[in-house]
């Protein structure tokens, strides 16, 4: 029996059994820093996605009172999903005397320096005089049924009449 084939019989060297396991650790400390940066980034998401339900919520219940609030900043601190959170609105005044313009920004209670998300939104003016706002922006306008209680309707909201179809002289078909 030659050396060489003698030695195909007793297995793998020391050296060709380091060199596997270094392979196999190589790969799998790839494979788990992977894992560990999919979990860090599925943890971000879930808190930019409260951050931003919280800043929407606030800008929602703005509207559902009929704020109408002067320019200027406030702040205050709310729980959701288990966390505590910290949102500031500030309000700026527009161009147009009726609206203002709300930017919620929401982050955490203990880090509030650090925001992770922001919700803008636009406040109307209550209206007074007994005459409703409507929920969806715009009046809702039936055409033919005149004109909109407190104002006229938005331009390009009234039916246009069509003009009659020209009679066919049946002369293109040929």
């Amino acid at each position: 029996m030659s050396t060489s084939a003698a030695r195909r019989g007793q297995g793998f060297t020391l050296i060709e059994v380091l060199v596997a396991l270094a392979i196999v650790a190589f790969g799998l400390s790839a494979v788990f820093g992977q894992l560990g940066q999919s979990a860090t980034a599925a943890g971000r998401l879930r808190d930019k996605t409260l951050a931003h339900w919280v800043a929407m919520n606030v800008l929602t219940e703005m509207r559902l009172r009929g704020d109408f609030p002067a320019a200027g900043t406030r702040s205050d601190n709310v729980e959701m999903a288990r966390v505590r959170w910290h949102y500031e609105v500030r309000v700026e005044e527009t161009a147009s005397d009726a609206l203002r313009r709300a930017d919620i920004t929401v982050g955490f209670e203990d880090d509030p320096g650090r925001p992770l998300a922001t919700a803008v939104g636009f406040l109307p003016q209550p209206v007074t005089g007994g005459v409703p706002r409507p929920t969806s922006g715009w009046p809702l306008v039936t055409p033919g049924a005149g004109p909109v209680p407190g104002g006229d309707p938005p331009p390009g909201n009234a039916p246009q009449p069509r003009p009659a179809p020209a009679p066919d002289t049946g002369s293109a078909r040929q």
